[in-house]
């Protein structure tokens, strides 16, 4: 009789066909200190690899920053173009409401009034969007209408809102971060020249597209981001003798501040000295006038401010 062929994974015996036992794999198992040596493997590179993440998004942000600024410089040039040459006016002005638009930005000073108070509508001056993109607030509102080109994505400050009573006052987000040189879109008889602003008469001041382009543009910032506890009048106050600080830089790009010039160029310029990256600690905001000499940074910022006549 012939011999019956089994089946693939069947076995005969006595004719009774049994299932063939699974294979049993005899690769070792991990044990658990193998285990935890991975883990503490992918811990370490985690580590190694967060810092430069962590700087790829700071370098992202100082992009972004060195965009806005540049998009301020191209409305800051076709503001001229439409009037005769003419730069927008800086400065700042404390009025609460305004029905003509006549600063580039408006706003006041952040300091106290006679009551230790900021003055009426100072304090919006950081967080009212009408004082950026309002008809009747801006020169630059028909040209950039979207708020969120004045803003430095690394600033996070928040002001209170000075028209509320102290109790109820909260927060909220400060819309600027940058400031226009003080010397540019200024003179030294504008009414827009306010305090803390202090221009010189032995230096030059720039009201004219000519002006600027005859006295190394390439050397004459126009606008700055502004560090957030020192952000005040849409005017950046520098002293040209390089002696006080009116205003402080920011120093929020890992010790740099973005200045974008009246050529077109843009930079992230290094902050060397520590008095330049001063924090606030405590109040609202820094003061102004404050004694910084042979301050290398400051003589820097003076530099690329104006020259004098």
């Amino acid at each position: 009789m012939p011999r019956r062929r089994s089946t693939a994974g069947w076995r005969s015996s006595a004719g009774i066909f049994r299932p063939r036992p699974p294979a049993v794999s005899s690769a070792p198992a991990f044990t658990l200190v193998e285990l935890l040596v991975v883990l503490a493997i992918i811990a370490i590179l985690a580590a190694l690899l967060l810092p430069s993440l962590a700087a790829a998004k700071m370098q992202a942000v100082r992009i972004q920053c060195l965009a806005n600024e540049k998009q301020l410089l191209v409305a800051w040039i076709v503001y001229a173009g439409d009037n005769d040459d003419q730069l927008a006016l800086n400065g700042g002005d404390p009025a609460p409401v305004s029905a003509q638009p006549h600063l580039w930005v408006y706003g006041g000073n952040h300091g106290p009034s006679e009551n230790g108070r900021p003055s009426p509508g100072s304090g919006d001056s950081l967080t009212n969007a009408l004082f950026l993109t309002g008809p009747n607030y801006a020169l630059f509102a028909k040209i950039l209408p979207a708020d969120n080109i004045y803003k430095c994505p690394a600033d996070e400050a928040a002001w209170p809102l000075w028209n509320t009573p102290p109790a109820a006052a909260a927060g909220a987000p400060e819309l600027r971060s940058y400031a226009m040189n003080s010397y540019v879109g200024l003179s030294l008889a504008s009414p827009a020249n306010i305090a803390p602003l202090s221009i010189l008469a032995a230096a030059q001041t720039y009201t004219k597209t000519a002006q600027i382009s005859a006295d190394s543009p390439a050397n004459r910032f126009v606008f700055t981001d502004v560090n957030p506890a020192s952000l005040c009048t849409p005017a950046f106050g520098v002293d040209a003798n390089a002696n006080i600080w009116i205003h402080y830089p920011s120093g929020l790009h890992r010790q740099r501040g973005v200045l974008v010039f009246a050529d077109g160029h843009a930079e992230a310029h290094h902050w060397l000295d520590p008095r330049t990256l001063v924090r606030l600690t405590n109040g609202t905001y820094l003061p102004h006038n404050v004694p910084s000499p042979n301050n290398p940074d400051l003589a820097w910022l003076a530099a690329c401010t104006t020259s004098f006549k």
